[in-house]
């Protein structure tokens, strides 16, 4: 294992190598630090291994969904797990820290946690930081040193106050310009608008790849048969989404033959850039993966244009109006804010962990006490729980996040 001061970066090399000193450096004195910087930066794929070489190792990386760990772990040249970095989801990760038996096991095999793309707010991200705040706090793992990732944004401070003070370590400088392009109407039908962007891009655009943001699965079939059936001549079609089998993963992801155009049909687990290497042109549909209805928020578009502007100048094409835009919520809400039911499987994520017994334990966004009082009596009622309280079979299926 390297230890010691890292060498001076290339001019070129990822964003994160030309901070890495300063992040080693707050880690000898706070333990925890926050590092906030925008998409392609190397926060994902560069900063654990990083953390490993000197002296930060072993190093276990978490992800909020099985398709960014499965590439954020491969390397060219290297395996996809390494004896001093580790990959995994949140959940998993939060099973380790919440299982008695496996604690000290796990206390023992690591000494560093990265829990990447906080700024997401899923409910599973959530209750992972929870979790990791109170590790820190017990005899068992209160050795681990802690980084968290987020691409920017106003949760940055109240990260940093949740986590005892933490510092943070910011550069939100883009890697590359985007130009932005807006609709000149409303999108009055979303596959069709896609499927019109798409097809103007591939026929009067210089050569670069197509990122494609669709709110689900069944859009994406949509799209994928439409622009099929068009026949357009280079065009090689893939797809990316939540529920992608693992065996498909690496096709999705790879470069098209020599000379054609890939378009990648995709949810929001695009959003981080390293899914998507070698993306020039964005079309932003501007619509949440999780709600269909419900548009994203500035804070969400710029990071979605930001992905053409990783390793090249790019462009984003917003199928939303100027004036709409101007009219989206400046942040992303917390999906236990924005989700009627999230309070739901929040409630039966925490019985199914027993997170809110481990002491330290605490929520980023905690709930009032009556709207607990009251998801425990629905929950009760629905069958997720017994009248003691304790999770039923139906309930221990249903408290699973999204990976």
């Amino acid at each position: 294992m390297a230890t010691g001061v890292p060498p001076e970066p290339e001019p070129q090399a990822p964003a994160i190598s030309h901070h890495i000193g300063t992040i080693l450096d707050y880690l000898q004195n706070y333990r925890i630090v926050l590092v906030s910087a925008a998409p392609g930066s190397g926060k994902s794929t560069v900063l654990p291994r990083y953390l490993a070489n000197y002296g930060f190792g072993p190093v276990i990386c978490a992800q909020p969904r099985l398709l960014a760990v499965t590439v954020a772990s491969s390397k060219p040249g290297q395996e996809r797990d390494s004896d001093d970095v580790w990959f995994t989801t949140t959940r998993v990760l939060i099973d380790m820290l919440c299982c008695n038996d496996g604690r000290p096991a796990f206390a023992a095999a690591f000494r560093t946690v990265v829990v990447d793309e906080a700024h997401d707010r899923t409910l599973c991200t959530d209750l992972l930081l929870g979790v990791v705040k109170a590790a820190v706090a017990t005899e068992e793992t209160g050795h681990l040193n802690v980084v968290v990732c987020t691409a920017g944004g106003p949760e940055d401070s109240s990260l940093s106050d949740f986590f005892f003070g933490a510092p943070i370590v910011a550069f939100q400088r883009a890697l590359h310009p985007v130009a932005v392009h807006y609709s000149r109407g409303p999108m009055l039908d979303m596959v069709s608008a896609v499927v019109d962007e798409v097809t103007d891009i591939h026929r009067s655009k210089p050569p670069g790849d197509v990122l494609v943001f669709l709110p689900d699965i069944i859009r994406i079939q949509e799209a994928y048969e439409k622009l099929a059936q068009l026949d357009l001549p280079g065009l090689v079609l893939r797809f990316v989404h939540d529920n992608l089998p693992e065996e498909f993963m690496d096709y999705a992801l790879d470069p098209a033959p020599g000379g054609s155009r890939r378009v990648v049909l995709a949810t929001d687990v695009a959003e981080t850039a390293v899914l998507v290497p070698g993306i020039t042109y964005v079309v932003d549909t501007g619509v949440l993966s999780e709600d269909p209805l419900a548009m994203v928020s500035k804070e969400a578009a710029i990071r979605r244009a930001a992905v053409a502007g990783a390793a090249s100048a790019g462009h984003c094409h917003r199928l939303y109006m100027e004036g709409e835009y101007a009219g989206f919520q400046e942040h992303t809400v917390p999906h236990v804010k924005r989700d009627g039911g999230a309070l739901n499987k929040l409630a039966l994520m925490l019985k199914r962990h027993a997170a809110d017994g481990m002491p330290g334990f605490e929520l980023l966004d905690p709930p009032v006490a009556p709207s607990l009082e009251n998801v425990v009596a629905e929950l009760v009622t629905s069958g997720y729980l017994d009248k003691h309280g304790k999770l039923t079979e139906e309930g221990k299926r249903e408290a699973y996040d999204e990976d």
